[in-house]
């Protein structure tokens, strides 16, 4: 009975994931991953995930995940991380800067939410805080940009999104400001704490890039809000009615277009392949 009755507390107590996106282990995203977790109340149950230990393949493009409440049928550990993400009641998500953006493997797991109409109800406005170490300053690349994606995808309330600067593994502990800084983040998760871009970041997702525009005007590529430029180029988007990441446009592109152009390639599929077709034989390809 008391085995039971661990289990039965044990579910029923709240959960905060971790997502570690670094083969290094207690390289600089483990560590402050570890220290934001550190810093929750002793309420809260921790869970860990290091995504590279997983086998995590590139989208199909099947679309069978559009289908209401259909999992990704590809067979490898998606379904179980987004298992444990709609579990958890916040995500802390570690992902280091590559060449010029995150590890390949947070892309590779936000490509796979083609089918995010079916995890969101279950994700919607959960805390998300983000750490992204980096080893060279000037070599953030986009990284910022798209760390963002994932978690705006499914909905979440992102309460940070921390850029560290942080070379050589574990070099993020030695500055106290640090420690100090995750400690704080990880009391603040669950405070209602919301992230609040800089005046030189798009207002609506964060985005640090822009696309300039004709006519003075600039355009978010994250999430599709249009602005101008103001004074000293900063930008303004006061006018903006456009947010790619709202209920609407979701619904709209997940829900509306991304079924009807289903539709129309099962429509289209004879004249498809026969454009196919002419390249079929084409054999170029090479193998090691």
């Amino acid at each position: 009975m008391e085995t039971k009755g661990k289990k039965l507390r044990g579910d029923l107590m709240k959960k905060v994931l971790g997502i570690v996106i670094s083969h290094r282990k207690l390289g600089n995203s483990e560590l402050l991953v570890k220290e934001i977790l550190n810093g929750i109340p002793e309420i809260y149950e921790r869970e860990l995930i290091r995504l590279t230990d997983l086998k995590i393949e590139p989208c199909r493009a099947c679309y069978r995940c559009l289908q209401p409440d259909n999992d990704c049928p590809v067979k490898d550990d998606f379904n179980f991380v987004m298992d444990r993400i709609k579990r958890a009641d916040a995500v802390i998500i570690g992902v280091p800067v590559y060449i010029l953006g995150p590890h390949g493997y947070y892309k590779m797991l936000t490509d796979r939410l083609v089918g995010m109409g079916n995890h969101v109800k279950q994700t919607q406005g959960k805390p998300c805080a983000i750490v992204i170490p980096y080893g060279t300053k000037g070599w953030e690349g986009y990284s910022k940009a798209a760390a963002t994606i994932m978690p705006r995808l499914l909905q979440m309330k992102i309460v940070d999104c921390w850029q560290v600067h942080s070379t050589l593994p574990g070099e993020s502990m030695l500055d106290s400001g640090n420690r100090k800084y995750a400690r704080q983040l990880g009391q603040e998760l669950f405070s209602g704490r919301i992230y609040q871009p800089g005046e030189r970041d798009c207002p609506f997702c964060g985005s640090d890039l822009f696309r300039l525009r004709a006519g003075g005007k600039v355009e978010c590529p994250i999430c599709g809000a249009k602005g101008s430029l103001d004074f000293d180029n900063i930008p303004n988007f006061s006018g903006n009615s456009h947010f790619r990441f709202s209920d609407k446009e979701v619904a709209e592109h997940f829900g509306l277009w991304l079924n009807q152009m289903k539709q129309r390639f099962w429509a289209e599929k004879v004249s498809l392949l026969e454009v196919q077709k002419e390249y079929r034989d084409i054999d170029w390809w090479i193998k090691p």
